[in-house]
């Protein structure tokens, strides 16, 4: 079974947070208020992360580049961020005074394979202050309340996520859909998806009715990486995830990702890492590899 990092180190850790910012922490529940990141050793930059639950989280101050599925965005002050279960994480820096609050939430996996990852809505006068009303309702609730109000935080964070659905729903003049970006946002919610099994060309092709050799050439010319790397760099990322994160052998990873036997999965990690399994996990644990 996978890890949730962020909430491991939470636990371990939530004391010596709270001079990073205000913290609740509550069973399977937490939320952050002004919080910082100045823990050099959480969420290493370029080390993927598997959030096996939902996120929501509001931008205060600064601003920070992630990685979700192999797409890079850049959060700045005023977004507020709605991440699907699980999302594969990478950190790639942030600034010296980014700051922001964060709480999860219970979210079963998409069952629309083309659904992202996540959901960036940047605030303005009129829907700054619902979502602030928020998380100002939670965080008053979780720490005024003797026993933890679940059936509130749970109605709480519904309304907030279906106000967010509907404001990321309506259209925007400034920001007419491209068919080719679209095909491309699909493709790589499908890859994020599948490329843990499902390794070919045709397989996701088939998934958008195209044909395969358009499919190439056009992922080709629109992100300028071929279906094949998009595919192996997140299959290695599913790789890493399961080495760092579980207890699991190569033998059950290579039969969870669907690699004829734990020999094939060796040489398709060590081709594109240079490190066998084994390797990679020692240096992890020894050594928190920056990868």
């Amino acid at each position: 079974m996978l890890i949730d990092t962020f909430n491991l180190q939470l636990g371990q850790y939530g004391e010596r947070w709270k001079q990073n910012g205000r913290i609740y922490v509550h069973a399977d529940f937490f939320m952050l208020r002004d919080f910082a990141l100045h823990e050099q050793q959480f969420l290493i930059p370029s080390q993927p992360y598997l959030l096996r639950e939902g996120r929501v989280v509001l931008v205060r101050k600064g601003e920070a580049r992630y990685s979700f599925n192999l797409v890079e965005h850049c959060f700045r002050a005023g977004d507020l961020v709605v991440f699907s279960a699980d999302t594969l994480v990478e950190k790639q820096g942030h600034s010296a005074d980014f700051q922001f609050d964060a709480f999860n939430f219970p979210a079963p996996t998409s069952t629309n394979p083309e659904a992202p990852s996540y959901i960036c809505l940047h605030l303005n006068e009129q829907t700054q202050p619902v979502v602030e009303q928020h998380f100002a309702l939670i965080w008053q609730l979780v720490q005024e309340t003797p026993t933890f109000p679940e059936d509130n935080v749970r109605l709480l964070t519904a309304s907030l996520l279906e106000y967010v659905r509907i404001q990321n729903a309506e259209p925007s003049t400034s920001r007419p859909v491209n068919r080719r970006d679209e095909l491309l946002r699909r493709f790589v919610s499908l890859v994020s998806r599948f490329a843990a099994r499902e390794r070919t060309v045709s397989f996701y092709a088939n998934k958008l009715c195209l044909a395969p050799h358009y499919l190439s050439t056009l992922i080709k010319e629109v992100s300028g990486q071929t279906v094949m790397q998009w595919i192996n760099q997140t299959c290695v990322k599913e790789i890493k995830v399961w080495l760092a994160y579980s207890d699991d052998s190569a033998a059950e990873i290579a039969h969870r990702l669907n690699f004829p036997c734990p020999a094939s999965l060796t040489k398709f990690f060590k081709r594109e890492t240079g490190l066998t399994p084994s390797g990679f996990r020692h240096k992890v644990q020894e050594n928190h590899l920056t990868v």
